[in-house]
């Protein structure tokens, strides 16, 4: 078998090197395309920072601040608590969250009857999916 020359050599790398290039122009797009959203993300943030109004009291309501983005915290409460009747569980909670998760397996079962030491015996294999 002939070795195969520089130009043949050449000819089989040539497809990857192709696609090597092209990954690698892609890569300056793909980057400057998240670059700025980042730096519009980051520039909203700061818009909204700086027009943001922090509330003096939670129990009042005052109207030159119609329209405008808000700030307040206060303390989460609820009067009456939750309850989950499938578990009989009352919670003092502003959310309950009930996560199930169900496991299912079909069982498969063989017997095959044989005999040993002239005693007839039962060989029961089970198997699961």
């Amino acid at each position: 078998q002939a070795k195969p020359g520089f130009l043949e050599r050449l000819g089989e790398t040539t497809g990857g090197m192709v696609v090597g290039v092209g990954l690698f122009a892609l890569s300056f797009y793909v980057l400057f395309t998240n670059e700025g959203r980042a730096l519009r993300t980051a520039s909203s943030l700061d818009e909204g920072l700086s027009l943001v109004v922090p509330l003096d009291s939670i129990h009042s309501v005052e109207p030159q601040n119609n329209g405008k983005l808000v700030h307040l915290s206060g303390p989460l409460r609820t009067f009456q608590p939750l309850y989950d009747p499938n578990y009989r569980i009352s919670i003092h909670s502003v959310k309950l969250k009930r996560e199930v998760e169900m496991y299912q397996w079909v069982e498969y079962q063989e017997s095959r009857d044989y005999e040993e030491n002239g005693e007839r015996k039962t060989e029961t294999t089970y198997t699961y999916s």
